[in-house]
C-alpha cells in the first residue's frame, strides 16, 4: 500500500444528529443558537430553543477539549433538550496494533474511573476491535454540583488500510434511553468506513 494515500473516515448521520464545530475555533454559544433554530425550527417555543442551545454549546465545548476528528450531538428529546454525544478519534497505533492491547490504549487516551466496565471483542466492517461499555459517576451543574451517572460505549478498531486506530465513543446521562442508544451506537460503529480521497 502506498504511504501517500489519503484516507477519510466516514460515519452515518442518523436523523437527530447535529455535527459539532470541533477544531474550528467556533464561538460555541453563537453557533449553538443557530443550530438549535435549524433543528427545532424558528417557530419553536423560546424555552425549548434556549434549552437546546445551552446544551449544544456545552457539549460542543466539552467535545472540543478532547480534540476528536469529528463529533455529533444526537438529540433524543428536543422538547426536553436531552442529547447524547458521539465522537470519532484517530490515534497513533504504535504499541497498540493488536485487539488485546486496545483496552490499554483506551485507558491511556480516555482516562476514566468507571464504576462498572465490560470489554468484549467486536468485529466491524471497518476492522477488528473491542467494545467497552462503562458506567461513570460524574459531576454536573454550574452553581449546584451534583453526581450524575453517565454511560459510555466505546469501540476501538484496527482498520487494515492504515496504521492508526479508530475510536468511536458515545455517551449519555439519561438511563431511560440506554438500550436504544446502545443499539444506535452499534449501528454507528458498523457504519464507520475509510474511503480513499481521490486527488483532483
Amino acid at each position: 500500500m502506498s504511504d501517500d494515500v489519503t484516507w477519510q473516515c466516514l460515519i452515518s448521520e442518523p436523523e437527530g444528529s447535529i455535527r459539532l464545530p470541533v477544531g474550528q475555533d467556533a464561538e460555541f454559544e453563537k453557533w449553538a443558537k443557530q443550530a438549535a433554530r435549524e433543528h427545532l425550527g424558528a417557530d419553536a417555543p423560546r424555552g425549548e430553543l434556549r434549552a437546546l442551545s445551552s446544551v449544544l454549546a456545552r457539549v460542543s465545548a466539552t467535545a472540543d477539549l478532547g480534540d476528536p476528528t469529528f463529533a455529533y450531538a444526537y438529540v433524543i428529546d428536543a422538547a426536553k433538550a436531552l442529547t447524547a454525544v458521539y465522537e470519532v478519534h484517530d490515534y497513533d497505533g504504535d504499541g497498540y496494533r493488536s485487539v488485546e492491547r486496545l483496552p490499554d490504549l483506551l485507558e491511556a487516551v480516555l482516562p476514566t474511573s468507571p464504576e462498572r466496565r465490560s470489554v468484549t471483542e467486536a468485529n466491524l466492517p471497518v476492522g477488528p476491535g473491542v467494545r467497552v461499555q462503562e458506567l461513570h459517576s460524574v459531576e454536573t451543574g454550574l452553581l449546584f454540583r451534583k453526581k450524575t451517572m453517565m454511560e459510555t460505549v466505546t469501540y476501538a478498531v484496527l482498520p487494515p488500510q492504515v496504521g492508526n486506530i479508530l475510536v468511536l465513543r458515545m455517551s449519555w446521562t439519561n438511563p431511560v434511553f440506554g438500550e436504544a442508544l446502545l443499539e444506535l451506537a452499534q449501528t454507528l460503529a458498523e457504519s464507520l468506513e475509510l474511503v480513499e480521497v481521490k486527488e483532483g
